[in-house]
């Protein structure tokens, strides 16, 4: 039986500073790879034999899957189709200031809505490409597959899996170097079983 266990990569500089990063290839920071570590700490008990690992090629995702195996005798592997979300112009701004240069956008983003702007990877682009790379590792994979990803391409993926809407964030929040889990249900589909796993306490900004 596959269990499938998403990571969402360490913190980096920009995650520390607000920044939005998207697609924009910013690497760990001191603090991430000490939670990639730790990720790697609470994984490893709940693992059954030698886990395939798939990771976006970007480089905050592919540390964070490199500090996970470890001494692991685990395959490792890189899936394109795994990078953040698309942000276009947003990439790299605050939130003070994608609201100023932004005001329409900005306001249907913090509603709960998709801004409609050139560059924007909506939600069901994003949920198409990882649940199709999901489903193709799972078919390859009999046992445990950690997938290293990122906070919003992780959550569309969850989303997708377990049937729910994609608007409203019915799945909140996925902290830097936690953990959820995905088990096939009795019924089909997929049922989640652990979720941010390792997440900082509440009010502890990543």
């Amino acid at each position: 039986m596959t269990r499938l266990f998403l990571v969402r990569h360490g913190q980096t500089d920009w995650n520390r500073e607000g920044r939005l990063q998207g697609s924009t290839d910013i690497p760990l920071n001191a603090t991430g790879r000490a939670q990639a570590h730790a990720a790697a700490s609470s994984l490893g008990p709940v693992l059954d034999g030698d886990p395939v690992v798939v990771s976006s090629p970007l480089d905050r995702a592919a540390e964070t899957a490199r500090i996970i195996v470890g001494d692991r005798v685990a395959a490792v592997h890189q899936d394109a189709r795994l990078v953040e979300r698309r942000y276009g112009p947003w990439e790299g701004l605050l939130a003070h200031e994608r609201a100023e240069r932004f005001p329409d956008a900005d306001a249907a983003w913090r509603a709960g809505e998709e801004p409609d702007f050139d560059g924007y990877e909506t939600h069901a682009e994003v949920a198409t490409r990882m649940s199709a790379a999901a489903e193709e590792w799972v078919a390859r994979v009999p046992g445990d597959l950690i997938v290293v990803a990122h906070g919003s391409s992780g959550r569309m993926l969850l989303l997708a899996l377990l049937r729910l809407p994609f608007e409203g964030r019915v799945i909140g929040h996925l902290h830097n170097a936690a953990w959820s889990r995905v088990v096939p249900a009795a019924g089909g589909g997929w049922s989640l079983d652990a979720h941010n796993v390792g997440a900082p306490a509440p009010g502890r900004r990543l």
